[in-house]
């Protein structure tokens, strides 16, 4: 069971299939899936959202449903720690937002929190990004939670039509030197 999460204005909520509708409701949005996949995409329906959405919770990994504090029935978005690629210690930071909440720090708030239930409740040693390279928000969102460049991998392709992704990594020990324990 994932733990629910809390930042100074969010509630983060382990996803429930009664998140399913909400996500799919976004997944249907242009504006939300201009970097990320055709709207009519298979791997986008409820279906495939449901499929997946609860695979990697035995391990600590899943996705987090985000609600503002102060309307916490109103789906903002999700944040989640999920794998990436074959390797079992290799974990991936993913997020999206309804477009009425974009441009009020709940991204960088919602992600923030989860970057620290990873490297502390979790203690993975890294957490990657993957982006398309035009999604000018996802890049100065990963650049302002301290991930760095990393290499591109070619076969890692993101958007419609596909194009290879940008990629990010930021490892506990840079994330401790950017977040000190509170004295």
């Amino acid at each position: 069971m994932l733990p629910e999460l809390e930042s100074e204005r969010l509630l983060l909520r382990p996803r429930s299939l009664g998140d399913i509708d909400a996500i799919a409701g976004m997944n249907t949005d242009p504006a939300v899936m201009k970097h990320i996949a055709a709207i009519d995409d298979p791997a986008m329906s409820p279906e495939a959202v449901a499929a997946r959405s609860f695979s990697h919770v035995e391990r600590g990994l899943g996705y987090w449903s985000v609600f503002a504090k102060a309307k916490p029935v109103e789906f903002l978005g999700y944040v989640g720690l999920i794998p990436d690629g074959d390797a079992a210690e290799d974990v991936q930071l993913s997020y999206r937002f309804t477009v009425a909440s974009w441009g009020q720090g709940y991204a960088r708030e919602a992600a923030a929190r989860l970057l620290r239930h990873g490297f502390e409740a979790l203690a993975l040693s890294a957490i990657a990004i993957t982006t398309h390279p035009l999604n000018l928000a996802s890049l100065r969102l990963a650049e302002r939670l301290g991930f760095s460049p990393a290499p591109m991998d070619p076969t890692i392709l993101i958007g419609y039509p596909a194009v290879i992704a940008t990629r990010f990594r930021l490892t506990r020990e840079t994330w401790r030197g950017l977040n000190p324990p509170a004295a």
